[in-house]
């Protein structure tokens, strides 16, 4: 009895153990849900901030505006660069070299080029010297003795055959004196042409002889060329030739660079083989060498309406030629073009481009396709305005 009463009033025993674990397990369930908000918020920050870090800053850019005019259609052909003096200098006289210019020199008109031994030539000049120096002696004998006979013919007081002796004795003596005289001028030019002298200003590109060389008559010394006033020249369709105004100019493209060249002259024959004749364009003053390769825009139709876009928007490389548009979003777009006919600071194409269509004129050199731009004050009409 005392027993179940005991057993009754006594309070339940508590699970202390049990409460203590579902607090572990509480505490290590926010712990975990913190974690991963934290690593949540880490990895969006870094995406935010790789994002910003990879988004580049839009180029500055100038940009104009395709416009569509009246165009002669062209066809390009290849061309090279050639002196319109380009000759190899010889030899006038028999001798041992001396002296001659180095391959390189640039030379003006009128300047030594090489010397050749006159030893010889100035001891037959002083032979000969000598001889008219004899021979002008005789002549003044006998003027001297045509005078006194003279006067005594006039007394009757000398035969008639002796004063015709005298004179005719006088007149050999003036022309052996002419004669002499005319040797002593052939070997003062001989000597004259042992210094070999630049016919014109230039560049030597080429050397044949060396000193010491035993030199013949007509011998090639040096090639001399003219540097600055160069030529280009097309062999070009014949079919073109109504086509061509002389003075026109037209569109060279040379080392990823345009330039307008005019017309200067053109061959009134053409050859039968190949069905082409010479077309020349003036590069006088450009920085080219003799012997560059270029290909020349030259007009093959009348004129028609063609696209046209600033030279300075025009990208050149070796492979293609390309401009770059803006978009509406203001992206740039690579676009295709093949060049025409230039017109004043404009060029025909032939691409997908309309008119009105913006195309980047200054600062595209390090623009790619799809990149972001900007304009000065942000607005493209000020830009158009301004490079206008």
């Amino acid at each position: 009895m005392n027993n179940l009463m005991l057993t009754n009033v006594a309070p339940p025993k508590m699970n202390f153990t049990n409460k203590k674990s579902n607090k572990r397990e509480f505490y290590n369930s926010a712990l975990i849900v913190l974690s991963l908000i934290s690593v949540i918020g880490l990895l969006s920050f870094s995406e935010n901030a790789n994002a910003a870090k990879d988004e580049k800053p839009a180029h500055l850019v100038s940009v104009e505006t395709v416009k569509k005019e009246q165009v002669k259609p062209s066809i390009w052909l290849p061309a090279n660069v050639i002196s319109r003096k380009n000759a190899p200098i010889s030899a006038e006289q028999t001798g041992q070299l001396l002296w001659i210019e180095d391959v390189g020199s640039q030379v003006e008109k009128g300047q030594l080029l090489a010397q050749i031994d006159d030893r010889h030539l100035k001891l037959q000049l002083a032979g000969q010297q000598a001889q008219v120096k004899q021979h002008q002696a005789d002549v003044d004998y006998l003027t001297g003795q045509k005078a006194r006979f003279l006067k005594l013919r006039e007394k009757n007081n000398s035969a008639v055959s002796e004063l015709e002796r005298v004179n005719k004795d006088l007149t050999i003596a003036i022309n052996e004196v002419v004669a002499l005289n005319i040797s002593v001028d052939q070997t003062l030019l001989a000597l004259e042409k042992t210094t070999i002298k630049a016919p014109f200003s230039g560049n030597i590109s080429q050397r044949f002889a060396h000193v010491g060389e035993l030199i013949s008559i007509g011998r090639p010394l040096v090639q001399l060329i003219d540097t600055k006033n160069l030529d280009i020249k097309i062999a070009a369709p014949i079919s073109i030739a109504p086509f061509l105004q002389r003075g026109s100019k037209v569109m060279v493209k040379w080392n990823q660079t345009l330039l307008e060249l005019p017309v200067r002259t053109w061959s009134q024959a053409g050859d039968q083989a190949s069905r082409t004749f010479d077309v020349r364009l003036a590069a006088d003053g450009i920085a080219m060498l003799a012997g560059t390769a270029v290909t020349v825009s030259l007009p093959k139709q009348t004129p028609r309406e063609a696209i046209l876009v600033p030279r300075d928007a025009l990208m050149l490389r070796e492979n293609e030629t390309y401009v770059l548009t803006i978009d509406d979003d203001k992206q740039a777009q690579k676009v295709s073009v093949l060049i025409g006919q230039g017109v004043n600071s404009w060029v025909s194409v032939t691409g997908a481009l309309s008119v009105n269509d913006s195309v980047v004129v200054r600062g595209g050199e390090r623009l790619q396709s799809g990149e972001k731009v900007r304009f000065i004050n942000d607005k493209k009409d000020a830009v158009i305005a301004k490079v206008n």
